[in-house]
C-alpha cells in the first residue's frame, strides 16, 4: 500500500478516536467539566450566577403554558390561590408562586381530561352499553385524575421530609465543627451548604436558601423560622427554636448544636430500628399470598394426582 494513504489513513484513525475520547471525557468525567476549561469562568461562578431566591416572570409556552392558564382561570392569582397548595408545595420543594396555577391547572386538566375522554370513548364505541354506565365510569375518572396530583404531591412531601431527617445528623455535626473551630454561625451554614463535593440535599438546599436570605438583609431569626416553616419538619422546628433562643440568651452555640446532634443522630437510629422490627411483618403478606400457594402446589401436588388416579381405579 502507499505510505501516503497509510499515513493519511492512520492520523484520520488517531484524530477520530482523540476527538471521541475527549468528547466522552467531557461529557461523562467530572474532572473534565466543559465549565472549568472555559477561560475566565470558573464552574463555581456560573453554577452561583442565578440565585435561588430568584425565578423567572417569563410566560410560559406550550402545554405548561395552557396548564398554567387554566390554574389561573380556576383558583385565581397568586395571592387568590389556595393557601393549602401554596403551603404544600413550599413543603415539597416548589418556591415559584406560579407553581400553584400549575398545580391547580393539572388537576382540573387531569380530571376533566380523564373523563372526557373516557364518555367519548363510550359514545363513539357505544356496543350495547348503556349511557348511564359510561356516565358513571366517566364520572370515577374525572375524579381519581382530579385527586390524582393531590397524590404525588403527598407522596413528594414525605419522601422530602425522609430525606431531611436523614441528612439532619450529619449537616448538625458539621455546623457543630465549624462553630466550635471558630466560625460565626452564618459562616458555618454558608460552609456547610455550599460543600461541593456532596450531593446537596434538601436541607442543604434550605440552608443556602436560608444563607441568601440573611445575606439579603432579612434577620436571622426570621430567616430561620422560614426555613424551619418551608421543611414543614416538627424537629427542624424544635431546634431552629432551640437556636433562636441561644441567640437571644447569649449562650455557648455550640454546646446546643453538640446536644440536638447527639439528639438527632439517635432519633435516626431509632427510626432504623423501628423500619427493621417492621420489616418481618411487611413481609409476611407477600409471602403467604404469593409464596405459600407455590409452596403447597409443588408438595401437595404429587400426593392429589396419586389420590386422583386412585379414585379413577376405584370408581372403575
Amino acid at each position: 500500500m502507499n505510505p501516503t494513504i497509510v499515513a493519511v489513513l492512520s492520523f484520520v484513525i488517531v484524530a477520530g478516536l482523540t476527538v471521541v475520547a475527549a468528547v466522552i471525557l467531557m461529557r461523562y468525567w467530572p474532572a473534565f467539566q466543559r465549565e472549568r476549561l472555559a477561560p475566565g469562568t470558573p464552574a463555581a461562578t456560573q453554577a452561583g450566577a442565578t440565585s435561588i431566591l430568584r425565578w423567572t416572570d417569563q410566560p410560559r409556552t406550550g402545554l405548561e403554558g395552557a396548564i398554567e392558564s387554566i390554574g389561573r382561570a380556576v383558583g385565581g392569582s397568586e395571592e387568590a390561590a389556595p393557601s393549602k397548595y401554596r403551603r404544600k408545595l413550599m413543603w415539597a420543594g416548589y418556591y415559584e408562586p406560579r407553581t400553584v396555577a400549575l398545580f391547580v391547572g393539572a388537576k382540573v386538566a387531569l380530571g376533566g381530561g380523564l373523563g372526557l375522554l373516557y364518555f367519548l370513548y363510550g359514545v363513539v364505541n357505544l356496543t350495547g352499553t348503556p349511557l348511564a354506565r359510561v356516565l358513571a365510569v366517566s364520572l370515577i375518572l374525572a375524579v381519581i385524575g382530579f385527586f390524582l396530583p393531590d397524590y404525588w404531591l403527598h407522596n413528594r412531601i414525605k419522601v422530602r421530609r425522609r430525606e431531611i431527617l436523614h441528612a439532619l445528623p450529619d449537616v448538625l455535626d458539621l455546623l457543630m465543627v465549624c462553630v466550635e473551630a471558630g466560625l460565626g454561625f452564618d459562616a458555618a451554614v454558608a460552609r456547610v451548604s455550599e460543600q461541593p463535593g456532596i450531593k446537596p440535599s434538601p436541607l442543604h438546599q434550605e440552608l443556602l436558601r436560608m444563607h441568601l436570605e440573611v445575606r439579603a438583609g432579612r434577620a436571622r431569626s426570621e430567616a430561620l423560622r422560614a426555613f424551619a416553616e418551608r421543611t414543614g419538619v416538627e424537629e427542624l422546628k424544635a431546634i431552629v427554636g432551640a437556636f433562636i433562643q441561644t441567640e437571644k440568651l447569649g449562650t455557648p452555640l455550640g454546646k446546643t448544636l453538640r446536644v440536638h446532634a447527639d439528639a438527632a443522630r439517635v432519633q435516626r437510629r431509632h427510626r432504623a430500628e423501628q423500619l427493621a422490627h417492621l420489616a418481618p411483618l411487611k413481609m409476611l403478606f407477600p409471602t403467604v399470598f404469593f409464596l405459600m400457594p407455590a409452596f403447597f402446589l409443588v408438595t401437595l401436588a404429587p400426593s392429589l394426582l396419586g389420590l386422583l388416579k386412585l379414585l379413577k381405579a376405584i370408581s372403575r
